[in-house]
């Protein structure tokens, strides 16, 4: 994640929209791991004067997605990330998963660092029992914060 980061902000496209947004800050990071589709970073920076999100996807080339409107249901400002604090990185995310899940088999996971009351990573891991795992995992402890698990079928439309 921290290389695919330092291309971005090291990237003539994201120097060139920084420079008309010099407000806006890093809110969030996305991975999506999904079977016979490439993992790329989304990074999502908050402009806090239009509440809208522009995320870049780092890929060989850098794609951007700007003026994105964010979930409504929260008022408050997203909070700003910064990659320096995290101590339980990436790698240990995935050991955690391998060591904890050995079991399951995914059909999706999406890994977000984003930072609520203290930074970090939200791990969603849909199951190929249509389980949805939920994990918060502190990203500077690596102390599992809250964990909870919902079966897919009970949204199944009737």
């Amino acid at each position: 994640m921290i290389q695919e980061h330092n291309k971005l902000i090291n990237s003539r496209e994201y120097k060139n929209w920084k420079s008309k947004n010099k407000n806006a800050y890093l809110s969030s990071c996305v991975l999506i791991n999904e079977p016979g589709t490439k993992e790329l970073w989304h990074f999502d920076f908050y402009l806090q004067k239009s509440n809208k999100i522009t995320t870049f996807i780092v890929d060989e080339n850098i794609n951007m997605e700007e003026d994105q409107k964010i979930f409504e249901q929260s008022h408050k400002k997203l909070k700003k990330i910064n990659l320096d604090e995290i101590k339980f990185d990436l790698a240990d995310v995935h050991e955690f998963i391998n060591k904890n899940f050995s079991d399951k088999k995914f059909l999706k996971i999406i890994i977000i660092l984003q930072n609520l009351k203290t930074l970090l990573w939200n791990l969603s891991l849909l199951g190929n029992d249509f389980n949805l795992i939920n994990v918060k995992v502190d990203a500077k402890t690596g102390k599992v914060i809250e964990q909870s698990t919902t079966s897919m079928l009970q949204f199944k439309a009737s």
